[in-house]
């Protein structure tokens, strides 16, 4: 016996789904506006390159938590196909940004760096769904 399909969610459940996500891309996008980073990259490894993995990991992780509230009918391929998509678009749109901000430049590497990030984040909340969902006690029926 299949486990019944999940209600859709209210405009409020989606409302409170993206909200860190779409407050996180604000605040990238807030960030790199900025002509030079105000904290020193040489505390993480790879120094640019690790801080866009970390910080698209987060918005991964965001916009795929976002994505399993939204989605929570669609198959977890599609699903995390999506949040990667999304994550990536916007790495693409900050790097474009950046090119127009003075002392700024836009950099593939970065791009790359930002999908690497995206879809470690993504996987990393999916593993968590899924091991939530198989450590949850089952619901048994009294015959």
């Amino acid at each position: 016996m299949s486990a019944p399909a999940p209600a859709r969610p209210t405009p409020r459940d989606l409302v409170l789904a993206w909200l860190p996500a779409a407050a996180y891309m604000a605040i990238i996008w807030i960030v790199s506006s900025f002509e030079t980073p105000s904290f020193p990259t040489s505390l993480f490894p790879m120094r640019d390159k690790g801080v866009h993995v970390v910080e698209y990991g987060v918005l991964g992780f965001l916009v795929a938590h976002a994505c399993l509230r939204s989605f929570a009918r669609h198959p977890r391929v599609r699903v995390a196909l999506f949040a990667i998509l999304a994550g990536l678009l916007w790495g693409v749109l900050d790097e474009i940004h950046q090119a127009f901000v003075p002392g700024r430049s836009a950099d593939l590497l970065d791009i790359v760096a930002d999908s690497v990030g995206v879809t470690l984040g993504t996987l990393t909340r999916l593993l968590a769904h899924h091991l939530r969902t198989r450590l949850r006690p089952q619901e048994t029926t009294s015959p």
